[in-house]
């Protein structure tokens, strides 16, 4: 089956839940930190109204080629659907993923921002409810209209 989003070109959420359980698999075996960014694109039912589906369309393929050059070698961007986006921050601190979500957020163009939820995992959780907690950060963050500044569950 295809791992690759025809859209813009990254990860679908096949590829995503493999790596995924690889990377959890990784972090227990090295007792290194796993976070998960939620990531999703604020306004882009706005741009799709106003501007049409090849706009929006324009706009999820920049997004994810600019988030693909922003994130370090080891981490991993995928398109779940629609605007929604994940990207798994392996061996990395809270710190750190602020680093790579402020890189993301300056490569994205005129000045579109996104909302953001990220949750570390204990090595223990279930890893769908690290998703959910990190989901639930997200919708904190897009209630708090903070875009683009991460919100930790």
């Amino acid at each position: 089956m295809a791992t690759e989003d025809t859209l813009t070109g990254i990860p679908n959420r096949r590829a995503w839940d493999e790596r995924l359980t690889v990377e959890a698999r990784r972090a227990i075996r090295s007792g290194e930190p796993l976070l998960v960014a939620m990531v999703d694109l604020d306004g882009l039912k706005w741009v799709n109204d106003t501007q049409g589906h090849a706009a929006d369309d324009r706009l999820l393929r920049a997004s994810a080629a600019g988030w693909s050059g922003a994130i370090r070698d080891t981490d991993f961007v995928a398109r779940l659907g629609g605007d929604e986006f994940a990207v798994l921050l392996p061996n990395c601190t809270d710190v750190d993923a602020e680093v790579v979500i402020e890189r993301m957020q300056r490569a994205m163009t005129e000045g579109q921002r996104f909302s953001v939820g990220v949750a570390s995992w204990d090595g223990a959780e279930p890893l769908p409810s690290l998703i959910a907690r990190a989901d639930q950060a997200l919708y904190e963050d897009k209630a708090r209209g903070r875009a683009g500044t991460p919100s930790t569950r």
